[in-house]
């Protein structure tokens, strides 16, 4: 034996394992009540429940009798050991009185599930499988079930339905935002859990009806403790539960948990107002359970686990804040009972200015409308009279903010007819308040005042003095007469049409402007009646050109001009030309469903009982219904990756199109080129492969480049990744990057078959072929080992190219980019081609975008950082190209950290980085000590700081080397976890620096 070799730390004299409290369960209740017991409650329970997982998805079958002492319960199927270690690890969670907290933020998903499976049947006394509708009837139980605890079960696992969805949310929403810290407490709810979530959502209804009617239960809740369960030993062949042991709560402590638990959830699905309910009555609920029990008994509670502190939270979120409401809320309560006290509230934000104007404006209008709608709600002059102390109320504001005059002068001009009634609310609720304003806003009052009286004070007379008698704080009657005295009448005397306010604009019967605008409505409209119905209309003033040349921006393909230009000029002609010029300006715009309305309506026409006899409108007719097949094709390429809603028959739709190109010949009618194409990559995203196998035209290349790619992936299914040389698409190809005489460098034309496919790719597998063809065709072009690229089905294709001085390089690394571009936009979080554009980048000399999408690669591969970096995600050859980026741009001790990650430390290469330092310090050398892992390296660091003379450096760089998971001594394991750690740590750095 070696005995230098390191092994296990031996474990300490009070550590009990697992399987001790299953030989003696006595031992369980001493652990659980030690300070810091090892192992903890949640530990516990996931060892039981690991060790019995086979009991909630397969329960044998007991019919007959088990050797190996199995319980034979009529309803319970578990096997004597699969019931004592499950009995055990729901005494662990009674003794932790069932804390949803707790288990959710240190047990898994599928281990919650599992316990609450546990639960629901020992309390039925009888198997029960999660999630599940069923569970809604609590009386369906067996005959060693107990209906109280049966129904405390449902109450917890409802309650978990809604708590796992809301939690669920909250750490995909953080995982995805890349902002701050990680959300607290809930490390254990990784993506990998996703999947048990969804099939929760058609319950979640079912889940909220019962704990409402648990709510408005008359009969006492029952909780179950630690007593409750009794647990198995060597000597009993079955157990019965205690379930008399349930302890009964108060119905006050029951309906805070339950109300807290559905105000989360209404919040996460924001439904506002439910929440607000929710935790108003758990808000009373809990005071209420504060003064009778907590107070009264000084125990723990047995059963809910709302936080002050958090349901103080809450309340705020539910906009419950304690304080008196706002103006604003006052505004808006004010509106739903009928403006009552609306006066008051806006005399009150005179002063206060809480209210945006914009809210006064709208509540002006508000009433406005509900007076000019006749409403027979209240007393119409009381409804008037309300109105006009709006608009007063509203002046004086604005007056006061000391902007939007133009605003009240508008005010008085539109209520002319109630002017003086008006301007004697301007002067009462001025003069009311008046010596509440400030100084600076009575000034402005008085000035606004004097302006009142300059264009107004002539028309009322009498009646205006009579306002400044009754209202004299704002304007006295001295400062009327002294303002009067100084006021003279203007030189200019305007009369006549100068004085008319009204300009009436006399009506005049154009032909010709009436031509214009209905024209005007038949470009605008995109409803196929409109267009009928305005054609007929324009048809009547004989026009003489065809009405489809009004708009120029009315195209066609050409197939179809040569059908409709033959035809009888009249309505069909017209309507069909502009029903497909208008169906293709909305694909355009991307109104695929408007577009498809219109190309079946004008395919309906063409199919009338009296043009039945005519041969092109058949054509026409057969053409129309293929332009639409192509707009539901662009639809589907332009909403990927949502399937459409009839891919069977869109399939078949493809399948015949593909046929009738294929049996074409002679004067048979034939579908356009850019048809085929869309129909044959359609069919190639929908992994249709048999129906591209058929004989290829060679004046669609579009088409015959999908079959090529579908034979390699047919030699893929079935030589199974074996090298099998795949020459049908690489021959079709490489013509395509051709240098033509006379030019050393283009770009690929976008109308060739290469590009346009390449536009129109969506499945994966197909993308990741035709990228390994082109990187493969790079790799020989190029011919440098440090410029090579690395992508998946590379075998597929040929080893060498015959006189590559005649192929074009650049092209190849164009359709790269473009075909890489459009995949990523669909599928961002691919890592082979992450990884496939990081190399394009690298190969460019691009390092920093280079070292991006590695980082992006890793990040996704690591699932955000939630899981341990491994291989293949990360091999030698993508570490090597990290750390050349990192040395090109200047950053040496990352490139000294990327060392570490090779299957063996490369040190020479490592220490070069680190000698090579800048002076500049623009690394941030020391940020990564927390980040290296290798013991080796970290002594180099602190030697190379020593003889720099960096005394500071050099003590922080040995408190990381004294850490004790960096032991030499440590065992293996402890080892790689110290290395997953920190290469976890650097990973993020990484994403800091070049990801956001």
């Amino acid at each position: 034996m070696d005995l230098l070799k390191p092994r296990t730390v031996p474990l300490s004299e009070e550590t009990i394992l697992w399987f001790e409290f299953l030989l003696k369960p006595s031992l369980l209740a001493k652990h659980l009540n030690k300070a810091n017991p090892d192992p903890s409650p949640t530990d516990l329970i996931t060892q039981f429940l690991a060790k019995a997982p086979e009991g909630q998805t397969h329960p044998p079958d007991l019919t007959a009798p088990d050797p190996d002492g199995a319980h034979r319960s009529d309803g319970l199927k578990y096997t004597k050991k699969q019931l004592a270690l499950k009995i055990l690890a729901l005494k662990v969670a009674a003794f932790m009185r069932w804390d949803l907290d707790k288990l959710e933020r240190t047990l898994s998903v599928s281990l919650q599930i599992q316990l609450l499976a546990d639960l629901c049947s020992i309390t039925a006394g009888k198997m029960v499988a999660l999630p599940s509708s069923l569970l809604q009837d609590p009386a369906l139980i067996g005959t060693d079930g107990s209906r109280h605890s049966f129904n405390f079960a449902l109450t917890l696992y409802h309650r978990w339905v809604l708590r796992a969805q809301v939690l669920r949310a909250a750490v995909i929403k953080n995982i995805k935002s890349n902002h701050g810290p990680a959300v607290p407490d809930l490390t254990t709810f990784v993506l990998r859990d996703e999947s048990s979530i969804p099939a929760l959502e058609p319950i979640t209804q079912l889940s909220i009806d019962y704990l409402n009617q648990v709510l408005m239960e008359p009969q006492t809740f029952r909780v179950l403790t630690y007593e409750s369960f009794v647990p198995l030993d060597s000597n009993s062949e079955h157990t019965q539960q205690r379930f008399d042991a349930a302890i009964a709560i108060k119905p006050c402590e029951l309906r805070a948990q339950l109300h807290y638990d559905l105000c989360q959830y209404y919040l996460y699905v924001q439904k506002y107002e439910l929440a607000r309910q929710n935790v108003l009555l758990c808000k009373d609920n809990y005071a209420q359970w504060q003064r009778e029990e907590i107070g009264r008994t000084g125990l723990p509670p047995a059963y809910c686990t709302v936080s002050a502190e958090v349901l103080q939270g809450y309340l705020l979120a539910c906009g419950v804040t304690g304080e008196p409401d706002g103006l604003l809320q006052r505004l808006h309560e004010s509106i739903l009972n009928h403006y009552s006290d609306i006066v008051m509230i806006l005399k009150e934000d005179n002063l206060r200015k809480e209210i945006p104007m914009t809210q006064r404006k709208l509540l002006e209008l508000n009433i406005e409308g509900y007076n000019a709608i006749g409403s027979t709600d209240g007393n119409p002059i009381e409804q008037k009279e309300l109105e006009l102390a709006v608009v007063a109320l509203n002046i004086i504001r604005y007056v006061m903010d000391g902007e939007n005059i133009l605003s009240c002068n508008v005010a008085l001009q539109k209520y002319k007819n109630q002017q003086p009634k008006l301007i004697e609310s301007l002067f009462q609720y001025a003069d009311e308040q008046y010596e509440q304003f400030s100084l600076e806003e009575r000034g402005l009052l008085k000035r606004y005042f004097y302006k009142i009286i300059t264009l107004y004070g002539g028309e009322l007379g009498p009646a205006f003095e009579a306002y400044v008698q009754s209202y004299s704080k704002v304007v006295s009657l001295q400062e009327l007469k002294d303002f009067r005295a100084q006021h003279t009448q203007p030189e200019t005397q305007l009369g006549g049409v100068a004085l008319q306010s009204d300009w009436v604009i006399p009506e005049t019967k154009n032909p010709r402007l009436e031509v214009g605008q209905l024209e005007r409505q038949l470009i605008s409209c995109t409803s196929a009646n409109a267009v009928r119905k305005l054609l007929v209309k324009i048809a009547g003033t004989n026009p003489s050109k065809p009405l489809f040349t009004i708009n120029p921006s009315w195209t066609i393909p050409y197939p179809l001009e040569q059908v409709l230009i033959p035809l009888q000029r009249g309505f069909l002609q017209d309507f069909a030309y502009i029903l497909i010029g208008k169906a293709r300006e909305l694909t355009a715009r991307k109104e695929y469903a408007t577009a498809i309305t219109l190309l079946t309506v004008l395919k309906n026409e063409t199919q009338r009982p009296e043009l039945a006899g005519n041969p092109l409108i058949a054509k026409l007719g057969k053409m129309v219904s293929w332009e639409g097949l192509l707009v539901q094709i662009q639809q589907v390429l332009d909403e990927w990756p949502r399937k459409p809603v009839d891919q069977a028959q869109l399939v078949r739709n493809c399948k015949q199109c593909l046929n009738a190109a294929a049996a074409g010949g002679g004067n048979e009618l034939m579908p356009h080129a850019k048809l085929l194409d869309h129909c044959a990559a359609l069919l190639l995203n929908l992994n249709e492969w048999n129906a591209l196998l058929v004989p290829v035209d060679k004046r669609f290349p579009g088409i015959e480049l999908c079959s090529a790619i579908t034979q390699a992936f047919l030699d893929i299914e079935k030589f199974k990744g074996t090298k099998k040389t795949n020459r049908e698409a690489w021959e079709m190809i490489l013509p395509m990057f051709l240098n033509p005489p006379g030019s050393r460098q283009r770009q690929l034309p976008p109308d060739g078959p290469l590009v346009l496919l390449i536009g129109k790719l969506r499945e994966p597998l197909v993308i990741s072929i035709l990228l390994s063809l082109l990187a493969k065709l790079h790799n020989i072009l190029r011919d440098e080992a440090n410029a090579e690229m690395n992508a998946e089905y590379m075998f597929l294709w040929p080893s060498n190219v015959n006189n590559t001085s005649i192929y074009n390089v650049k092209l190849v690394i164009e359709a790269l980019n473009l075909l890489l571009n459009q995949a990523l936009r669909y599928y961002p979080n691919n890592i082979p081609w992450l990884k496939l554009k990081g190399d394009v980048e690298f190969v460019a000399n691009n390092f920093e975008a280079a070292m991006r999408y590695y980082v992006t690669a890793l990040i996704s591969g690591t699932e955000y950082c939630t899981v341990h970096l491994q291989r293949p995600l990360v091999d030698d050859f993508l570490i090597r190209r990290m750390v050349k980026c990192s040395t090109n741009l200047g950053c040496f001790v990352q490139a000294a950290v990327l060392c570490q990650f090779f299957d063996e430390t490369d040190y020479g290469l490592a220490f070069k980085s680190i000698s090579e330092k800048s002076a500049s310090y623009s690394d941030a050398m020391d940020s990564y000590y927390s980040c290296i892992w290798d013991p080796t390296l970290l002594e180099f660091i602190v030697n190379w700081h020593y003889k720099k003379g960096e005394h500071k450096r050099r003590l922080q760089a040995v408190s990381f080397i004294g850490q004790l998971e960096l032991n030499a001594n440590n065992n293996d394991e402890i080892k790689r976890e110290a290395a997953a750690v920190r290469k976890n740590r650097f990973l993020r750095s990484l994403a800091k620096q070049y990801m956001c």
